[in-house]
């Protein structure tokens, strides 16, 4: 097993999750897009979050060097859209990943996204297969290696969510020029 397997997993695992919330819940990511100065209709959303999904099905159904490459290209226009929306808005607009969280996008974000893609990059030269592959050839039929893996897309979560909102709401309020 790579040492990589875990974590391109709770990427793959992120990037579904954040799809399905696109799918159902486009508004977030339409505020997103608009901040970015790009269509942000609910059609130009769930196909996003559609594309997200079949990506993250594929690297966790099939891995191999397409299964990262995909992933690594997916993180890498993240942060490129992030860079974008932080620079259009000073970090005022809220991501639009995770449906109704009003996260602000921060560096942070950026940072993660460019790292997972390194990440990913990495996984193509060391080919990581399907997650169901990786578990079997794990202690207790995977059950800890899945469990660990969410849990790790969750605590991802969590630091582009939680925390971004925890550091806004401790900020002092901006004064308005008069």
């Amino acid at each position: 097993m790579s040492p990589v397997s875990g974590p391109l997993f709770a990427a793959a695992l992120l990037l579904g999750a954040a799809g399905v919330l696109k799918l159902t819940r486009p508004d977030p990511t339409r505020v997103a897009m608009r901040s970015a100065g790009l269509p942000g209709t609910a059609w130009v959303v769930r196909g996003v979050g559609l594309g997200e999904v079949l990506v993250a099905s594929y690297a966790l159904g099939w891995g191999g060097r397409l299964g990262a490459g995909l992933i690594a290209l997916a993180y890498v226009a993240f942060a490129a859209f992030s860079l974008r929306v932080i620079g259009r808005t000073r970090g005022q607009a809220p991501c639009g990943c995770f449906g109704a969280s009003d996260a602000p996008l921060t560096n942070l974000h950026v940072g993660v996204d460019l790292a997972v893609a390194v990440l990913a990059l990495v996984a193509m030269a060391d080919p990581v297969p399907g997650i169901a592959s990786v578990a079997a050839e794990t202690p207790w039929a995977g059950v800890p290696f899945v469990a660990f893996t969410a849990m790790l897309a969750w605590l991802v979560q969590v630091l582009l969510t939680a925390l971004p909102e925890m550091q806004a709401a401790a900020r002092p309020p901006r004064k308005v020029a008069r």
